[in-house]
């Protein structure tokens, strides 16, 4: 009976977010965190992961999956408030994962994930070489994704490899920290 009860405690819960902490062979800290989808209803409903690196520390590889598709994610529009709109076009030198599903790598600001994790109303605009496009909600008013919840659960395991405090990373973080 004992051993049940600890079996039922190592069970890892599908609801949290699943994030991988370690260190690469060249000693670079890396943090993931495992797909999490946006707010919707539909089968085919977007999902969000992300990789960091300690070598490039500003920047993180945002991973947008397409479940049940077959059209290869081109690009995507992330929405936030009533005027702000980070565009996401060109892929990552990086390869997306293999999900089983199409999926497209993105090098983003660590400032986007943030924007994903804490701006209270946000959606996004996914669309596809076929000329396809699906668009959910990150966050609204009154709910939020598993996606936000996997990029807060992502951005402290960031914060804990770096061992930077979150009100020294936001505000900081964009453009010019893809270009080193």
């Amino acid at each position: 009976m004992a051993a049940l009860l600890l079996a039922g405690c190592a069970a890892t819960d599908s609801r949290l977010p699943q994030v991988q902490q370690s260190i690469a062979p060249d000693g670079a800290k890396t943090v993931a965190v495992a797909p999490r989808s946006l707010l919707c209803e539909q089968a085919y409903c977007p999902t969000l992961s992300a990789h960091w690196s300690s070598q490039r520390a500003g920047v993180v590889v945002l991973v947008i999956g397409l479940p049940f598709q077959t059209a290869k994610v081109s690009s995507a529009d992330f929405h936030f408030g009533r005027s702000q709109v980070v565009r996401l076009r060109v892929a990552s030198d990086e390869a997306a994962p293999d999900l089983g599903y199409p999926a497209t790598a993105f090098d983003v600001p660590i400032s986007l994930i943030d924007a994903l994790a804490y701006k209270p109303d946000g959606w996004v605009r996914v669309a596809t070489d076929a000329g396809t496009a699906v668009q959910e909600s990150v966050s609204t008013g009154e709910a939020q994704s598993d996606a936000v919840d996997g990029m807060r659960a992502f951005l402290h395991a960031v914060d804990t490899a770096t061992g930077t405090p979150p009100q020294a990373r936001r505000g900081g973080a964009g453009l010019f920290d893809l270009l080193r």
